[in-house]
């Protein structure tokens, strides 16, 4: 009588998001968005993990001369250099790191295939839509993630949180102090950063007026006049609403 195969492992349910799923699990997340760190760590608290945040490459080298997380986050727009190439480093080290996920507020089909051939293991579009996006990517890398138990279902009301909405606000206000002096200073560099972040900034608060102007201060010759009139008009709103 022939033998029975092996069975195989049992097939992971899809019926909900998985709580707790990314339990002793540690995130390095590189991002300069203080809104977006500040969404990815609730889904990651949401979710078991410890998610730990650099908002520089600097800061970044910083935290793995120290430590080496189970999984990274790596946004490609940084103010001290590009994120494609910090991916690209890490993954070609003399002990590499291969859980990396690359993030950006732009349009994923833009930056994807650069990133996955810098060697990101997958891509993440801000902002991350739900909990369910967050675990599913971050099991999508994770070598144990098989033997990783499913959470209960239901998302958990992230998006209107104080939090969220006070760490964009403080990104916005510090995109307008670096701009305004990067005017001064005529600094192209600065000024590009500027626009790149506050697009992206733009994007995951649903604010398609700034994503505009950033995308237009960006283009070569332009004077940011329009962006800076956008930041002063979002940044007072903010300002107008934390006081009533």
């Amino acid at each position: 009588m022939p033998l029975l195969p092996e069975p195989g492992p049992a097939p992971r349910s899809t019926a909900g998001p998985r709580r707790h799923c990314l339990f002793g699990v540690t995130i390095l997340l590189v991002e300069d968005s203080r809104g977006a760190s500040e969404a990815l760590r609730l889904f990651a608290a949401e979710s078991g993990a410890r998610l730990r945040r650099a908002d520089s490459l600097a800061s970044a080298g910083r935290h793995l001369a120290v430590y080496r997380p189970s999984a990274m986050i790596v946004d490609l727009g940084l103010p001290d250099g590009d994120g494609l190439g910090f991916i690209r480093h890490l993954t070609r080290a003399a002990t590499p790191l291969r859980s990396i996920v690359a993030t950006s507020g732009q349009d994923a089909a833009l930056w994807g295939p650069a990133a996955r051939a810098a060697g990101a293991a997958a891509c993440l579009e801000k902002p991350v839509p739900s909990l369910r996006a967050f675990q599913e990517c971050l099991l999508s890398i994770l070598p144990d993630a098989a033997g990783r138990p499913d959470g209960a279902a239901g998302d958990p009301p992230f998006g209107g949180r104080a939090s969220t909405r006070a760490a964009f606000d403080a990104d916005l206000r510090r995109a307008q102090r670096l701009l305004a002096e990067a005017l001064l200073r005529a600094d192209r560099e600065t000024i590009a950063y500027c626009a790149q972040f506050v697009g992206s900034v733009g994007e995951m608060i649903a604010d398609p007026a700034l994503s505009a102007a950033a995308r237009a201060a960006a283009r070569p010759g332009s004077d940011a006049a329009e962006l800076m009139a956008r930041l002063g008009d979002r940044v007072g709103t903010a300002a107008g609403g934390a006081g009533g």
